[in-house]
């Protein structure tokens, strides 16, 4: 069922990231992850037939199509997402790669449409907890192939992703509930109106200003995201245009920039929903177990010297 937070995921994929949850300022972070899954394609040979469930833009489906291509491997490569993504288009520069690969958009996880047994190997990515695994995991079985291979990296509630985007959503709803859109478009309705004085539109502009400057300082936790510094800049950007656009185009600017805003909100809770706590794992290592996988590596995913806690990482062979 397409939602809110599905049209919130379109969004966010239309605006070419080829993954969520690492920056992609933090280039060793993404080294690691990707190395990781360096390592499990290696452990395939030719003619493999792989899914990669909740694909995004393709991050996955892009390493294993580098892979199988360095090894002169003839790998089937499928994507799915329930967003209805389109890599090839939204990620230009990565375009030779991702062609490569067989996308779907608009496929729930609960309803994949495979047959039975056709992969040798499924991977997930921060996306198959976001379904209901009741459902999903039964599937996921079906498609997969007796011998065949689970692996997934899963939020967790240790992780510091986890962590990092819940006070991320805080943040968001701080600002969301503030005053300072409503001020925005008041100030910008009076300077455009022309019937204010050049000097009343100075006071009210410094008031805003100051109003915009208090509530960074009332938030003592910045996030991560530093969301009310760079909602702060681009309110103020807005201002700065308001002489080169018709008065309705710069109030929806606005409107827009808060939109944008309650959908980074929305994707961060639901990120931190999906998040599995140790009771939550057992449960879906049991069920797992039921359909005839077992269980070869659980673990926390940890990175860097200090190993860090991104997620835990599960792998599993169906028999």
């Amino acid at each position: 069922m397409v939602t809110r937070e599905t049209r919130s995921w379109d969004n966010y994929w239309k605006r070419g990231a080829l993954h969520s949850c690492v920056s992609a300022a933090d280039k060793q972070k993404q080294k690691e992850i990707n190395d990781f899954w360096m390592e499990l394609y290696a452990q395939f040979p030719d003619d493999v037939v792989s899914l990669d469930i909740g694909t995004g833009n393709g991050l996955l489906p892009s390493l294993a199509v580098d892979y199988a291509n360095r090894q002169e491997y003839g790998w089937e490569i499928h994507g799915v997402d329930l967003a209805d993504i389109d890599p090839v288009r939204d990620v230009p520069e990565a375009q030779d790669i991702l062609d490569q690969v067989n996308f779907q958009g608009r496929i729930a996880a609960e309803e994949l449409p495979f047959e039975a047994g056709y992969f040798d190997l499924i991977t997930s990515q921060y996306a198959i907890e976001y379904s209901d695994m009741a459902r999903s995991i039964p599937e996921m079985a079906r498609v997969l192939k007796n011998g065949g291979i689970f692996c997934a990296i899963l939020h967790s509630h240790n992780s510091i992703v986890v962590a990092q985007n819940n006070e991320n959503a805080q943040e968001a709803d701080y600002l969301l509930e503030s005053d300072i859109f409503t001020e925005c478009k008041q100030l910008l309705s009076l300077m455009l109106s022309g019937k204010a004085s050049d000097a009343g539109i100075q006071t009210y502009s410094d008031q805003y200003v100051k109003n915009l400057m208090r509530l960074s300082e009332s938030y003592h936790t910045p996030s991560s995201m530093n969301i009310i510094p760079v909602m702060q800049n681009s309110l103020m950007e807005i201002m700065k245009l308001s002489w080169k656009y018709h008065p309705q185009q710069i109030l929806e600017m606005v409107d827009n920039a808060r939109r944008r805003l309650e959908e980074q909100r929305d994707l961060l809770r639901d990120l931190v929903r999906s998040a599995l706590d140790e009771e939550n794992l057992e449960t879906l290592l049991k069920q797992l177990k039921t359909l005839g996988f077992e269980l070869t590596r659980c673990q926390d995913f940890c990175i860097g010297p200090k190993k860090i806690i991104l997620g835990a990482h599960i792998q599993l062979k169906k028999r």
